[in-house]
């Protein structure tokens, strides 16, 4: 009988650990953009350029750490699926992206100034202005190859929306925040197309301990001789934090 009771014991025990576990992965039930260690999200990417067949990626994001760090008493590290680490702190006004690390960089770069995800509180008609850059505007194979990554903007944010539903593969979330950001990226003259601006929309929907879980992003452009093309960015969640 005493090697049962122990047996029992050490069950419960074990069913403590496990529990405590679980619960340090439990993401902040009111959270917008939850910074709790152990957290994982995992997406379906497509990217639709257009003319070209859409392709389909899977990726990771996961909460790595949370620890002080350049002044901030509790950044959490976020992890994607190629070693890229974004630390994310939570102001009164809001979530921020304070740094970034790339696998090749040795050391955090340093956001100036840091970069606004979503303010705090999340109230409709709020705004902000976020730095980011273009990623579908390709010169096409006529021309030397020449990728639009590394051509910044600057998108304009709004909430638009702070009790939206949102289905996505990890299932139906309600009450959640809505953001929009609209750029316009001016293109100059060249062969087959005149100066134009390319309207770029993202829109991001973040519900309630969750994070995000649906963005797409629209960079609106095919000039009349195809030599320069746009396209459309869609990231759905499938796996939620917690869950």
């Amino acid at each position: 009988m005493a090697a049962v009771a122990d047996c029992v014991a050490r069950l419960a025990l074990v069913g403590v650990i496990v529990l405590l576990a679980a619960c340090d992965a439990c993401p902040d039930a009111d959270a917008l953009n939850p910074l709790e260690p152990g957290l994982r999200w995992q997406y379906r990417m497509v990217v639709q350029r257009n003319g070209a067949e859409p392709q389909r990626q899977t990726r990771i994001m996961e909460n790595v750490a949370r620890r002080g760090f350049a002044g901030e008493a509790a950044v959490a590290i976020r992890r994607n699926d190629e070693g890229r680490r974004y630390y994310l702190a939570e102001r009164d006004d809001g979530y921020y992206r304070v740094a970034i690390k790339s696998v090749a960089s040795h050391t955090p770069i340093m956001d100036q100034p840091a970069v606004k995800i979503l303010p705090l509180p999340a109230t409709l008609g709020a705004q902000w202005r976020e730095p980011a850059h273009t990623y579908l505007l390709d010169r096409a194979q006529t021309f030397i190859s020449e990728h639009a990554p590394g051509n910044t903007i600057t998108l304009d944010y709004r909430i638009t929306d702070v009790d939206a539903p949102v289905d996505v593969p990890a299932g139906r979330f309600e009450h959640c925040v809505l953001a929009v950001g609209r750029a316009y990226f001016k293109l100059g003259a060249g062969a087959g197309f005149a100066p134009t601006e390319v309207p770029i929309e993202q829109r991001e929907w973040y519900c309630p301990g969750v994070g995000l879980a649906r963005l797409e992003r629209d960079e609106r452009l095919t000039s009349q001789a195809h030599t320069i093309t746009g396209g459309h960015i869609s990231l759905e969640l499938t796996h939620a934090p917690g869950r």
